[in-house]
């Protein structure tokens, strides 16, 4: 049976250009913008979001945050690294999951790192807890990426890596577990974790690395993962955490800081393969960026800068310091809601 022609049209166009991926921005716990690139991209295969999904900064947003149990209705896979702010119990890493205090050498209430069993005498307590953590950490919303985890694009060779938290020179030499709200920082042996994947298609990470573009985003960016980037060139970076899009093409790989997810996201195309094709910025405005090499852009608000330090306006405006912007998209209801409004809040602002 022949297809509507429309929708051959569309799947001809989808064919050419490979295949489609959508990044996300920071949500800080609007889930709006998520719901709203996928009703707008039926193709695409995945969304990536690179971190500061869950919460809200406390004190800063004007609305409470979306429940993240919503997140299970998206109609495409998620694919996400955390940032440093998210519901860490989402990730098994709350308050109540925190590992137990380490004894004293001998005492024999531990258990070896990175093991599912207790080792000789350990804690009973402590074994539940860590696989009460495991549980926890599964049932997290989309494919949550961990240090050196990846993400394979099903029937491609498109593969995703993953570096989640931000850097605190305090904390980065130091060993895994992290006391409390620290459990938001990545420290050495995660970054060595991700040098073990040479020339994945996307590096997902929250942290802008050092130099990635000119300006704020590249002289607060983090040496280390700027030496990441070079060792495994990835022929895409993505990043958050600085809510300021800013596209570049440092060496083999293309790195796009991006936006706040409410004014827009990106559009990437990779072949089946997993060779990188293009990209292109769409405003929920409907104003477009788009470029198939070095970054570049058009419309007007916002900058977008190149590799060589010159500026093209992109057609997104900053936001106002504490404001999560103007777009109000429809949400799904959550399982055991009522009808009407637009979906459940979870009623924590963290």
């Amino acid at each position: 049976m022949r297809m509507p022609e429309g929708r051959e049209q569309r799947e001809q166009t989808a064919t050419c250009k490979g295949v489609l991926l959508l990044v996300v921005g920071d949500t800080h716990g609007d889930f709006g913008p998520l719901f709203e690139a996928a009703r707008c991209e039926p193709e695409a295969r995945a969304i990536l979001q690179v971190g500061d999904l869950t919460a809200g900064k406390a004190g800063r947003e004007q609305r409470p945050d979306d429940d993240p149990a919503m997140l299970k209705q998206l109609p495409v896979p998620l694919v996400w690294v955390h940032g440093n702010h998210e519901h860490w119990e989402v990730l098994g890493l709350g308050d109540e999951a925190r590992v137990e205090k380490r004894e004293p050498r001998g005492s024999g209430t531990g258990a070896k790192a990175g093991g599912d069993r207790a080792a000789p005498g350990a804690s009973v307590t402590g074994q539940r807890r860590r696989q009460d953590q495991q549980r926890r950490q599964a049932q997290a919303p989309g494919h949550h990426l961990w240090p050196g985890e990846t993400y394979v694009v099903p029937g491609t060779e498109i593969t995703i890596a993953g570096l989640p938290g931000n850097y605190a020179p305090t904390w980065y030499y130091r060993e895994k577990p992290f006391p409390g709200d620290r459990v938001r920082h990545f420290n050495v042996a995660d970054v060595e974790a991700v040098h073990r994947h040479k020339e994945p298609s996307v590096l997902l990470m929250h942290e802008a690395f050092r130099g990635q573009a000119p300006g704020r985003i590249g002289a607060m960016g983090i040496p280390v993962l700027a030496r990441l980037v070079r060792m495994i060139q990835p022929r895409v970076c993505l990043t958050g955490h600085h809510h300021a899009f800013a596209v570049t093409e440092p060496g083999p790989t293309l790195a796009i800081a991006l936006p706040r997810a409410q004014q827009g996201y990106v559009r990437l195309w990779f072949t089946p393969r997993g060779e990188r094709l293009g990209w292109e910025l769409v405003s929920f405005n409907v104003s477009r960026a788009t470029g198939a090499g070095r970054g570049n852009a058009a419309g007007g608000g916002m900058r977008v800068t190149d590799v060589r330090g010159r500026g093209a306006p992109s057609p997104l405006a900053p936001l106002p310091p504490g404001e999560r912007g103007t777009t109000d998209f429809p949400l799904p209801l959550t399982r055991g809601e009522g009808t009407g409004g637009k979906g459940a809040r979870s009623g924590v602002n963290g």
